[in-house]
C-alpha cells in the first residue's frame, strides 16, 4: 500500500513539475510569438496598400500602423466572436477586426483579414479595396498563412508571381462573381492570354493555372476569400 502510494507521490510530483515547465515556456514565448504575428500583419498592411502599378503608397506614409496602438486607431469593424462576416455561399470568411483608412486623394480604403479553406486547412489573407464611383476596385493582396499548403504546389500562393494575378480587380470583376480561370472554363490557357490578364480580371476571372501548376485549391480558397470580403463591404461600407 505504502509502495503505491509512493509512486503515486512520484508520479503527482512529476506532473506537477512538467505542468510548471509547460507553462514557462508559454509566459516565455507568449510575448515574441505575439510580436511576431503583429510585425506580419503590419508589413501586409503596407504592402496592400502600395499602389502595385506604381510602387507607392496610396495612404500617407505617417498613416501607416507601426504599433499594436497605432493599428487599433484604425479598427474600423469588429465583433467579440473574431468572425465578422460568413459567406456559406463561396465558403469564405472575413475576420475581425477591420481596418479604414484614407488614401491621399481622400477616397476610404479598407484593409480586410479572411480566410477560405485550402489543400490543408485555413489560407489566410490581408486584402485593400478602395472605394471608387463605381464600387469597390481591389488594390493589392498578401497571404500571412498556408502553412498546410503542399510544398511546390499551393504554398506557390504567396509569391509574387502568383499575388499579382488577383492585384488591380475592379468591381465588375466582383459583380461576376471571382474565378480562378479553370473555374471559369478558360483552360487550357490560348496564345496571348498574357495580354489579357486585366480583361479577364474585369470579367472575374483570375489566371492562375500557369503560375501554379496542378494546384487549385488553394487559389480557389483566396479567391472565396475575396469574395466574401467583397460581399461584407457591399453590406457594411455604405
Amino acid at each position: 500500500m505504502l509502495k503505491h502510494l509512493k509512486m503515486a507521490l512520484i508520479l503527482t510530483m512529476l506532473m506537477i513539475v512538467i505542468a510548471v515547465a509547460l507553462d514557462s515556456v508559454y509566459i516565455l514565448t507568449k510575448k515574441p510569438i505575439a510580436k511576431s504575428d503583429l510585425n506580419a500583419k503590419l508589413s501586409a498592411i503596407k504592402s496592400v496598400l502600395t499602389d502595385p502599378n506604381t510602387g507607392k503608397l496610396l495612404i500617407k506614409e505617417s498613416e501607416i500602423p507601426t504599433s499594436l496602438k497605432q493599428l487599433d486607431s484604425k479598427v474600423w469593424k469588429s465583433d467579440s466572436s473574431g468572425v465578422l462576416y460568413k459567406d456559406d455561399k463561396v465558403k469564405g470568411y472575413v475576420l475581425s477586426p477591420a481596418y479604414k483608412f484614407t488614401t491621399k486623394d481622400g477616397k476610404n480604403a479598407y484593409v480586410l483579414v479572411g480566410y477560405g479553406i485550402g489543400f490543408g486547412g485555413r489560407v489566410i489573407t490581408v486584402a485593400a479595396f478602395v472605394r471608387k464611383d463605381d464600387g469597390f476596385y481591389e488594390n493589392a493582396i498578401r497571404v500571412i498563412d498556408y502553412s498546410n499548403e503542399t510544398p511546390g504546389l499551393g504554398a506557390q500562393i504567396n509569391d509574387l508571381k502568383v499575388r499579382k494575378r488577383f492585384y488591380s480587380i475592379p468591381n465588375s470583376g466582383f459583380e461576376s462573381g471571382l474565378k480562378v480561370n479553370k473555374d471559369a472554363n478558360l483552360y487550357p490557357l490560348k496564345n496571348g492570354y498574357l495580354s489579357k490578364l486585366n480583361s479577364y480580371k474585369s470579367k472575374g476571372i483570375v489566371v492562375t493555372s500557369d503560375v501554379m501548376t496542378g494546384a487549385t485549391i488553394t487559389p480557389r480558397a483566396v479567391v472565396s476569400t475575396l469574395n466574401a470580403m467583397y460581399a461584407f463591404l457591399k453590406k457594411e461600407a455604405k
